[in-house]
């Protein structure tokens, strides 16, 4: 029996301040693991203007998403099982440079601000 693989989800959050607030992140994935294999971003409520988001996505300085890629392609949805809702990825983890910039959509419906999302890194093959 093939031995399970050594999976990490590094969470990185992003707390977002108003309505069609811009956010900058600038984090380094963990050091004990040496591959990024997929990205998720979850947000604490569903709602319409979260689908308008936006967020670019460099590793290290490798472009993964461009300026105003539209967040609901890699945000998860009803029906949906977990470890299939993954954008996936083949990059280097082992301490990596992520760096993303997220655009609220806007709030149209009175939801709360602030409120954070959080972007998940699966992160494999542990050293």
């Amino acid at each position: 029996m093939e031995k399970p693989k050594a999976i990490k989800y590094q969470i990185v959050k992003v707390t977002v301040p108003e309505p069609g607030a811009t956010v900058n992140v600038n984090v380094t994935s963990d050091r004990m693991y040496r591959k990024i294999t997929g990205v998720l971003v979850c947000f604490p409520f569903y709602a319409y203007f979260t689908q308008r988001s936006s967020m670019s996505l460099l590793i290290n300085d490798k472009e993964i998403f461009p300026e105003d890629f539209d967040v609901k392609l890699v945000s998860y949805g009803a029906g949906i099982q977990p470890n299939e809702m993954f954008y996936l990825l083949d990059e280097e983890a082992a301490g990596s440079t992520i760096k993303a910039k997220f655009k609220d959509g806007g709030d149209t419906m009175g939801f709360p601000y602030p409120y954070t999302a959080n972007v998940y890194l699966r992160l494999e093959e542990k050293i």
